[in-house]
């Protein structure tokens, strides 16, 4: 399974005065970028070639998750897998068919939060490499100032870890942290690193354990530029 197809996030952090520092996390694939959906059929292509079917609804309940998280998650449903032909057909059938594109509203809220002065990270649960690739094929690359791929981090989603580190490296506060998510594992990952997470699902819906999590849920983020608008 190759790396893009997990998710990513972007820290984006802004002094407000008074020594308020407010901090916006994004999750990439599904959230920011439109590369999370490509897997489905491209787990049941991989599937189908193994005698499997509709193994791409599975991708819902790994959404989110590192390596090690998702390659954990098909050994123990299938375990007759032969794990290395399923990377090997799930990265040829991306690599023919993804376009990497912007979800709806996300080049706007970049540009909104970047003319207010906002300083961008970037942290991923994919490869720091493919991190860059993806951000180089939109043109979003000078958005951000720092970056944070999964391979920085030993637990993914829905661990707080790779969160924390981007906080971190930012010196923002986590309390005064929102997250912007698509799956329900980004959505336990902001709660167990104490961050205000709001929910933009796309994949995987959100059941009301998610739900309940939540500050907000959204649409799409040309919802979030209001919502971000009313933070000035």
């Amino acid at each position: 399974m190759p790396s893009r197809h997990f998710c990513a996030i972007i820290l984006l952090a802004v002094d407000l005065g008074d020594d308020v520092l407010f901090s916006v996390i994004f999750d990439m694939d599904g959230t920011l970028l439109d590369t999370q959906s490509i897997y489905v059929p491209a787990w049941d292509y991989a599937g189908k070639a193994q005698g499997i079917d509709n193994l791409g609804r599975h991708t819902a309940v790994v959404c989110g998750m590192n390596d090690a998280g998702w390659t954990a998650y098909l050994n123990e449903n299938f375990p007759s897998l032969d794990m290395d032909a399923f990377v090997k057909d799930v990265k040829k059938y991306v690599n023919d068919n993804l376009i990497i594109r912007y979800m709806p509203g996300a080049e706007r809220l970049l540009k909104f939060l970047k003319q207010k002065g906002v300083k961008l990270a970037l942290a991923s649960g994919s490869g720091r490499q493919q991190v860059i690739d993806n951000l180089k094929q939109v043109g979003a690359t000078d958005f951000f100032d720092v970056l944070v791929g999964g391979d920085e981090v030993e637990n993914g989603k829905p661990a707080p870890d790779i969160f924390l580190l981007a906080a971190k490296r930012l010196g923002a506060n986590t309390k005064d942290c929102y997250v912007l998510e698509d799956s329900p594992n980004g959505v336990k990952s902001a709660v167990a690193a104490g961050i205000k997470c709001i929910g933009i699902p796309d994949v995987a819906q959100f059941n009301d354990e998610i739900k309940s999590g939540l500050t907000a849920q959204f649409k799409t983020l040309n919802e979030a530029v209001d919502f971000f608008e009313g933070l000035f």
